[in-house]
């Protein structure tokens, strides 16, 4: 079973808010923030070795961020992309950026559960 809550660590190309605003988003979400630790960065390129050593996973939220993703990250740190809304998106729809973040939230933290289900289901020796 999970012993701890996965270590997002959430960057843009630049910094223009959508990743302090994912993880507002999650620490306002009971259930997301029950299975998944979110941390914003300003901007992938100014990604330092102690964020990478501690992330489990590293996502993108803009095609631009992906392709700046650190090449050397630990084996631990997975690159994960998410396709959300500009960040003009952000500031002209909040509503709209901030219902497909909560559906990518969601959807990590739905899969997390499903895990943690299925690990709890298998029996601690074989029958």
């Amino acid at each position: 079973m999970f012993k701890r809550r996965a270590r997002l660590l959430v960057a843009a190309a630049g910094d223009d808010g959508r990743a302090d605003r994912v993880a507002e988003l999650a620490a306002q979400d009971g259930d997301v923030a029950k299975w998944l630790e979110v941390r914003p960065r300003p901007a992938m390129g100014e990604l330092a070795r102690e964020d990478l050593d501690w992330a489990d996973l590293l996502v993108a939220v803009d095609a631009e961020a992906a392709e700046a993703m650190p090449a050397g990250r630990p084996p631990g740190c997975r690159p994960k992309y998410w396709h959300l809304p500009p960040a003009d998106v952000l500031q002209n729809a909040p509503a709209t950026f901030d219902e497909a973040t909560h559906s990518a939230l969601t959807c990590m933290a739905g899969g997390m559960r499903m895990l943690a289900r299925m690990d709890a289901e298998d029996p601690a020796e074989p029958q």
